[in-house]
């Protein structure tokens, strides 16, 4: 009678490649898509060779060690190839081959030395030596731990998305790797699981990968996890602003942490202005307009001579801001004590005041974003801070600019609050009375 046993870790495999051919399908140029399908075709290779690996017997030793070097190096490889992945997901990270910066670097050196030790490792006919298991649990078990703490850091900077994208990702590897990882202590001989059925380790093996497979073929194929990096703008008919901002007026927003400024900021920069009747616009920052060669149609705009030009000054990193609204030109302003070239001195409070007054009267169209008032109170008394607040808002009411503050309630008494909220529009994001709640949406 013909030996089954394959049919089902073959088959939990295939539902893997499954999930990256779908994952490759939704993103086809995008390197966190291909990683993760070259991770899931390695992963095919693990348990067809783990479903042959007791299959030459003795009497074809030479085939019996190539099945178990393919079956280590595959199993290595995508583990390696997983954790790679959480280095461009689900946050963006620069990567380049050509010339090699470090996080390419970090890439192919990964690969070239799980490569190395699988060439190298142990093996006589099918039997991996105790060294080998030795090693492969040391190897696997230290990328597990890189996988779950790179992707918990990374969710720290991700969007919405993102977060979702990381959740189920993680929720998927830790399903597909518990059932292997004991499967392959049982075949290494480690104790307590050298003993083990094998028809039970091949069964959870099975289950592992079959279960792993499909949670993450449902989560892409439903959008709730999303293996590729933030991409920028594309350049494609513009939709209009999905948030009304008026021109000179100045709009505080009251929440804990700057999400809903950002996600105003950004509509409104890069969605076309609420009275344009334009299809043919599209979504950019207009920022270094001149410098750009694509026939845009906002350039001739007799209204406001220009799409929205942004300014954002924030507490934040600004390669966060930038990564998380997808940002290229558009000036962030970091407020440290850090000397660098997007830095400002909180302390210096009267060039910060003179640096977003000068912008909102040179630029067309503008809308300024500034978070962090906490932290300026604390570097200066807050009646300096409300006297620059209050030349802020002048400039932008004499300058047709918008201007967003985000500030907690929370870090002020009512009377300093109550000072900031008066000649301004409050946004309270999550006010059950819907007249209360400014920007109004479209």
């Amino acid at each position: 009678m013909v030996d089954l046993s394959w049919v089902g870790p073959v088959g939990g495999g295939a539902i893997c490649f499954g999930a990256g051919i779908l994952a490759w399908m939704k993103a086809p140029r995008s390197l966190p898509a291909g990683v993760f399908l070259a991770a899931m075709t390695f992963i095919v290779l693990t348990t067809i060779s783990g479903s042959l690996y007791f299959a030459p017997g003795q009497d074809h030793p030479d085939i019996g060690a190539m099945i178990a070097k393919i079956f280590i190096m595959s199993s290595l490889l995508a583990m390696a190839l997983l954790w790679l992945l959480t280095l461009i997901f689900p946050i963006e990270r620069k990567v380049s081959f050509r010339p090699l910066n470090l996080l390419g670097f970090v890439m192919v050196a990964t690969v070239v030395l799980m490569i190395t030790l699988g060439a190298t490792a142990g093996v006589a006919s099918s039997q991996i030596d105790d060294r080998t298991a030795q090693l492969m649990f040391g190897a696997t078990a230290t990328l597990a731990v890189l996988i779950t703490a790179n992707l918990l850091y990374s969710v720290t900077k991700a969007d919405a998305k993102g977060k979702k994208s990381a959740k189920y990702f993680l929720i998927g590897f830790w399903v597909g790797y518990a059932a292997p990882i004991i499967w392959m202590l049982e075949v290494g001989g480690v104790e307590p699981f050298a003993h083990l059925d094998a028809e039970i380790s091949d069964m959870l093996i099975t289950i592992g990968f079959a279960v792993s497979g499909l949670l993450y073929g449902v989560a892409i194929a439903t959008g709730q996890m999303s293996i590729k990096a933030p991409a920028s703008e594309k350049l494609g008919s513009s939709s209009k602003a999905k948030y009304k901002l008026l021109h000179r007026h100045v709009y505080l927003v009251e929440e804990p942490k700057p999400d809903f400024s950002l996600e105003i900021f950004s509509d409104v920069l890069k969605g076309r202005c609420i009275d344009c009747e334009n299809d043919e616009s599209f979504e950019c920052e207009s920022i270094d307009c001149s410098a750009c060669g694509l026939p845009c149609p906002c350039r001739v705009c007799t209204k406001y001579k220009s799409r929205s030009q942004g300014l954002v000054v924030t507490r934040q990193f600004a390669q966060d801001i930038r990564n998380k609204c997808f940002l290229q030109t558009t000036p962030v302003i970091w407020l440290t004590t850090v000397q660098g070239p997007e830095n400002m001195d909180p302390a210096k409070l009267a060039l910060l005041t003179d640096y977003i007054t000068n912008f909102m009267e040179s630029s067309q169209n503008g809308v300024v974003l500034v978070d962090g008032i906490e932290y300026l109170v604390t570097s200066n008394d807050f009646q300096r801070v409300q006297k620059a607040i209050d030349r802020w808002t002048e400039a932008a009411m004499t300058s047709k600019c918008r201007l967003i503050m985000s500030v907690d309630p929370k870090a002020f008494d009512l009377k300093e609050l109550a000072t900031m909220e008066r000649d301004r529009e409050t946004v309270r994001p999550d006010a059950k009375e819907s007249w209360r709640v400014f920007p109004e949406r479209i």
